[in-house]
């Protein structure tokens, strides 16, 4: 009897994949960038652009911060915008590192044209809008490109990369928005600007280090659809941009019957072509909708193809509630400042700017992520009680929504005439990034794992558009309030209690739907 190999015995012990820590480095000074200019980006418009003679009269100074919070809003919007076009060139044309290397430098030359231009506002806009094409372009692939790293050997890590990966988001970020704004008060705007600059092409150089280190996944042959795809897409997000104010004080409606009626060009143009080829997402769904569903759709692409096309709706399904969030959570760069500009600072022994409180935001995130993944999850699991990515998402809303009852408190006592100390709404904090925690990070995480390979960066942009739809919803109701519409009753206190209550139906709404919502793991 011939003796057979005996495989079995412990597995061995899965291990990081060598790109990650360039990943993660270059993550933590391109986000060192971003959020210093952040930091400064409208006050130094303010005095620079609109208000440079220093005026007090309250008129100048009015319109010249509202042009200023425009300007900087149309900039993080072009920013999160931008990632669907970056996802559609790196999932069709370069791949993920070409689109990296390439987009960062253009985003490491709009830094220091920023840098170099703080005399001329058209130069300065237009340094913005080539950090907005980078730092866009690149954000759905970078992400992405983190799962990329992982195979079915090492994947139960997976979660502890994203962990990371968020980890030196919010390590950047601390470090510039307590650095920055102190270069600039010291030195000025040049030097507040170079610095960040520098640490961009620094990000660039170490990504390039780990070149040889990275594992790639090489995106699918070409055809020229796809090009005339990819060039309806690039200009209508211009588009979008150029007319963005325009459109939301008009209202989203006509935003939408715009992109319904280009889908549908598009479809019908091409839906014999590029849109009917097997696996792609417009063409399954075509034919799922005008013979049978997808159950007959499966005979013409195949059961792979089509559950893939399942996975994607699933995602959308889940992404659909994520505005809601980012709508509260951005309150906290804006709103949160204003209101902590009417308490009392004094906190620690340190007398703060208002404008310093959201440092703790990230400084909690670099606390709660290990607490979260080595101490809480674990916990709960032991205790019987599965932690799942739907489950961290739909705490999380429960978690985001109880930071805003104790902000609509704070502000009552304000309106109240107190002045509270500002430690309430460093609690406030607390209970906001323990919600983001479950939430964000989760839903990266989520996004790369449920995702299929053909369409992971391009998911990935859709997830950070969840961004851009959130702030969008906060400026409909802000033009609503300011035009004196229905929203207008909802002032002080009333506006933080508001936005309470959409966090809390959509939380309830998540967690009877989030269920039905069925999981697949697509790791490559």
């Amino acid at each position: 009897m011939a003796e057979t190999l005996d495989t079995s015995g412990p597995k061995p012990k899965a291990k990081f994949p060598p790109g990650i820590p360039y990943i993660i480095g270059n993550e933590a000074a391109e986000r060192f960038n971003y959020y210093g200019l952040r930091a400064i980006l409208t006050t130094f418009m303010v005095a620079q652009f609109y208000n440079h003679s220093g005026s007090t009269d309250p008129a100048v100074v009015q319109a010249a911060e509202a042009t200023a919070n425009a300007k900087t809003h149309d900039f993080v919007a072009m920013t999160y915008l931008l990632p669907m076009f970056g996802g559609m060139v790196a999932d069709w044309f370069w791949g993920k590192y070409k689109t990296i290397l390439w987009l960062s430098l253009v985003y490491a030359v709009g830094s220091i044209m920023v840098a170099l231009s703080v005399d001329s506002e058209v130069m300065f806009t237009t340094s913005l809008m080539l950090i907005a094409l980078g730092a866009g372009g690149i954000k759905p692939c970078v992400s992405a490109n983190v799962g990329d790293q992982f195979d079915a050997s090492n994947s139960e890590l997976l979660p502890k990369a994203f962990d990371a990966f968020y980890a030196s988001i919010n390590a950047g970020s601390v470090l510039s928005i307590l650095l920055i704004p102190y270069l600039k008060s010291a030195y000025g705007p040049t030097v507040a600007f170079g610095v960040p600059a520098i640490a961009m092409l620094v990000a660039v150089f170490f990504f390039w280090l780990g070149r040889d280190k990275y594992r790639r996944v090489p995106p699918p042959k070409t055809d020229t659809n796809k090009i005339v795809v990819l060039a309806t897409a690039f200009f209508s997000l211009v588009a979008s941009y150029l007319y963005f104010d325009k459109m939301l004080h008009k209202g989203i409606g006509p935003v939408l019957g715009a992109w319904l009626i280009l889908v549908i060009i598009l479809a019908f143009v091409f839906k014999k072509q590029w849109f009917a080829r097997p696996g792609n997402f417009v063409g399954i769904n075509l034919y799922a909708l005008t013979n049978g569903g997808f159950e007959a759709a499966k005979k013409e692409y195949g059961e792979e193809a089509v559950e893939g096309i399942r996975s994607v709706w699933r995602v959308l399904s889940v992404f659909a509630f994520i505005p809601v969030f980012w709508a509260l959570w951005d309150q906290s760069q804006s709103e949160w400042v204003v209101q902590a500009s009417k308490m009392d600072l004094l906190w620690l022994g340190i007398n703060w700017e208002a404008e310093q409180i959201s440092f703790v935001n990230a400084a909690f995130i670099l606390m709660f992520i290990p607490l979260f993944s080595f101490v809480i999850y674990p916990a709960l699991n032991k205790a019987g009680i599965k932690v799942t990515p739907l489950r961290k998402i739909g705490a999380g809303f429960v978690l985001t929504a109880l930071s805003f009852v104790i902000i609509a408190i704070i502000q009552g006592w304000i309106d109240a005439g107190q002045t509270p100390n500002i430690s309430w709404q460093i609690l406030a904090f607390v209970v906001l990034t323990a919600g983001e925690v479950l939430i964000s990070i989760t839903g990266l995480e989520y996004a790369y794992t449920q995702s299929p390979p053909s369409m992971k960066s391009t998911i990935m942009a859709c997830w950070l558009l969840t961004v851009t739809t959130g702030n969008v919803l906060v400026s409909v109701i802000q033009n609503n309030i300011k035009d004196g519409g229905f929203f207008a009753q909802f002032h002080g206190q009333g506006f933080f209690w508001l936005f309470t209550g959409i966090c809390a139906f959509t939380a309830v709404l998540f967690m009877l739907i989030s269920p039905r919502i069925k999981e697949r793991s697509y790791i490559i």
